[in-house]
């Protein structure tokens, strides 16, 4: 058998449903199976939640613009004299011959039903609305960051575990048609046997062989489960899945320094965390409002009776209110100090991702080139091998080759097969990490 020539490029682009693993099972391809992960993944909701809860917030910060109206109902029953007296009044009924003979010791516990309605408005709150509210809309955004960066980890782990499957159900069919292959030579080991035209030993080392690749197909089958295993978990199923190995097509350009700079503008987790740094920024601020006045606007309407929902006692009260801080014992001023300090970290922060971010871009960067180069290898290694095992098979029927060189031939071919595979399955993920780290994979 004769192997033709490889196509060129990345990726062997052929749709190939694997017998390893097909029967009876749900056929998936790339695209059918990253909407799946993407739908059902729990990580990715719980994030979205988020995003939802911090956009609640920043509604509930932007209430305190808002004036708050509350209704009250209080009930009260004494006979302590002030308490007494202080009810009598409110409830219209403070007369002098009760300030005479019961105010300093009531005959009577006195009850009291207060249905206050109370409206108080800001006006001036120092810029703690106002920072609040744009503290709010940064983590808000920041969360929405966050739960892309989920969505996109999401997508790189499903690249690997889906081709990873792909891989696994490859390898074993390549250890199988490897252990025909060794049986079709054992057979032929054992006739030359029969006819005296080897010793024991050969016919030993061939049955040897037989057993080590009915040792590797096993494993191959071990591995098969894990890596189906795996594509379970984030597909949120127990049903068996034969994945279509298809071209996911994940662009490269030889240039990294478009990377990075996609990195720059692009990644999730360095955009979330300038959210935070201006929520420090907006801490900072707010903390300086502790020095300016706030002043408010307050109004309420009362009824006090001995009775509930009584109309006795009935009134209306507004005014304004205006404070200013003087003095607090430095706790506002450190408290400034302290903000000041959160926010110079931040930005030291940041300045680090920023490092760590350019280093992961480079190592992907490479990675793909590092793949690409050894999958050209790879290719060129099969066909050797292929060609190797043909020529020692025919010299092993001429009587010129022992049976270790062609097992050992038979050998290479399949672990260059298997090394081509892999180098497949390298290139596939070392450019989705790419895309991840640049912060573009979709």
């Amino acid at each position: 058998m004769r192997f033709g020539r490889l196509p060129s490029g990345g990726l062997i682009a052929l749709i190939l449903l694997f017998s390893a693993s097909a029967q009876g099972a749900e056929r998936l391809g790339y695209e059918q199976g990253k909407a799946k992960a993407l739908s059902g993944s729990r990580l990715i909701k719980a994030y979205e939640a988020e995003a939802e809860s911090a956009q609640y917030r920043r509604q509930q910060a932007a209430g305190g613009y808002l004036p708050q109206v509350t209704l009250s109902e209080t009930w009260m029953n004494t006979d302590e004299p002030s308490s007494a007296a202080f009810a009598k009044m409110a409830q219209g009924r403070f007369d002098m011959q009760y300030f005479m003979n019961e105010l300093a010791d009531p005959s009577d516990r006195v009850t009291n039903y207060r249905t206050k309605l109370e409206i108080v408005q800001p006006i001036l709150a120092g810029g703690q609305i106002h920072y609040g509210v744009k503290q709010a809309d940064a983590v808000h955004r920041a969360s929405l960051e966050t739960a892309e960066r989920v969505r996109q980890n999401t997508i790189y782990n499903f690249n690997k575990a889906f081709f990873g499957l792909a891989l696994a159900d490859k390898a074993l069919s390549t250890v199988k048609v490897s252990y025909g292959r060794t049986e079709k030579y054992y057979a032929m080991t054992k006739d030359f046997y029969d006819n005296g035209l080897i010793v024991m030993s050969d016919l030993l080392v061939a049955e040897t062989y037989l057993l080590m690749n009915d040792q590797s197909v096993k494993e191959a089958e071990k591995n098969l489960a894990v890596a189906s295993s795996q594509l379970q978990r984030l597909l949120d199923t127990d049903s068996e899945i034969a994945v279509i190995w298809e071209d996911p097509g994940f662009g490269f350009e030889e240039n990294a320094d478009k990377y990075i700079a996609l990195a720059g503008t692009e990644r999730q987790d360095l955009k979330a965390m300038e959210q935070y740094a201006k929520t420090a920024d907006y801490e900072l601020e707010k903390s300086k409002s502790a020095f300016l006045p706030q002043a408010a606007l307050f109004a309420d309407y009362q009824r006090n009776d001995d009775e509930l929902f009584g109309n006795n006692g009935e009134g209306y009260t507004f005014g304004a209110q205006i404070s200013l801080n003087l003095f607090r014992g430095g706790s506002d001023y450190n408290k400034m100090r302290a903000e000041k300090a959160n926010q110079l970290a931040m930005l030291h922060r940041i300045a680090d991702k920023k490092l760590e971010i350019k280093s992961e871009v480079k190592e992907a960067y490479h990675s793909v080139l590092a793949a690409e180069k050894q999958l050209e290898a790879a290719k060129k290694r099969v066909q050797s091998a292929y060609s190797a095992l043909e020529i020692t098979e025919n010299r092993f029927k001429e009587g010129l080759s022992k049976i270790t060189e062609l097992l050992d031939r038979e050998v290479e071919l399949r672990q260059a097969e298997l090394s081509l595979y892999f180098s497949e399955y390298n290139l596939i993920v070392a450019k989705a990490g790419l895309h991840f780290a640049a912060g573009i994979l979709k």
